[in-house]
């Protein structure tokens, strides 16, 4: 009986999926959205920070799971687990996102495939989950965020990889707005701002700290728009 009664309030609440929700601004969200009373699935890479998230938000309305976005199997497994809990998802975030070879190096260093191992993910991840929820929801209201960088719209030197990646993804959402955008269905980009992170650490790890934003200023951005 409590396992229903719990189930039943869960699906009162407005529900978010939250990908790589194990570190930056994917945690952020996590915890942002949980607070404001949000329902929250996320998955992530590294099971020892999933483990995390689990123990220390196991009286809260969350799921999290250990998924690869870039392996089909594991989407259509992850996807199962959070749509018998929760139906579906009205905000779906896209934080999930591989940065490249560090050091960084200009494009001309660099070969075909470190290309393409960023777009498996910054791109085809991303469009594969999309694809699949829109498969699973069809019609109505269920907003895709893309976080997304000034990096796709400045050509930075060094930033080949991932800014062709982010600007990809951004002209698609354009595009799927425009389809999309009858059946109820919106397709939003959103640049958090330089933050102190471990991939901004990993990019740029002679930047100072004290100019960097928290992530959690950024999610409470994010969180302030959508519900806008």
């Amino acid at each position: 009986m409590e396992n229903k009664i719990e189930r039943k309030e869960w699906m009162q609440n407005k529900t978010v999926l939250i990908t790589g929700g194990t570190s930056g601004l994917g945690r952020a969200c996590v915890d942002v959205f949980l607070d404001a009373g949000w329902n929250v699935a996320t998955f992530g890479r590294r099971f020892n920070l999933i483990s995390e998230i689990r123990e220390v938000n196991r009286n809260k309305n969350i799921i999290a799971e250990v998924c690869d976005l870039r392996v089909s199997n594991h989407l259509d497994n992850v996807l199962e687990i959070f749509q018998k809990t929760f139906g579906r998802f009205d905000v779906v975030i896209l934080n999930a996102g591989e940065l490249g070879k560090t050091p960084l190096r200009n494009s001309s260093d660099l070969e075909p495939n470190d290309f393409r191992s960023v777009f498996e993910t910054n791109f085809f991840g991303n469009l594969s989950l999309i694809l699949k929820l829109l498969k699973k929801q069809g019609k109505g209201n269920t907003t895709y965020v893309h976080i997304t960088s000034d990096a796709g719209s400045t050509p930075y030197p060094c930033w080949g990889p991932y800014g062709s990646s982010k600007a990809a993804m951004d002209f698609l959402f354009r595009i799927m707005q425009t389809e999309e955008e009858k059946l109820g269905n919106r397709f939003i980009s959103f640049d958090p701002g330089d933050m102190n992170t471990e991939m901004h650490r990993l990019a740029l790890p002679g930047d100072d700290p004290d100019r960097l934003k928290n992530p959690c200023d950024s999610a409470r951005e994010l969180l302030e728009l959508i519900e806008r």
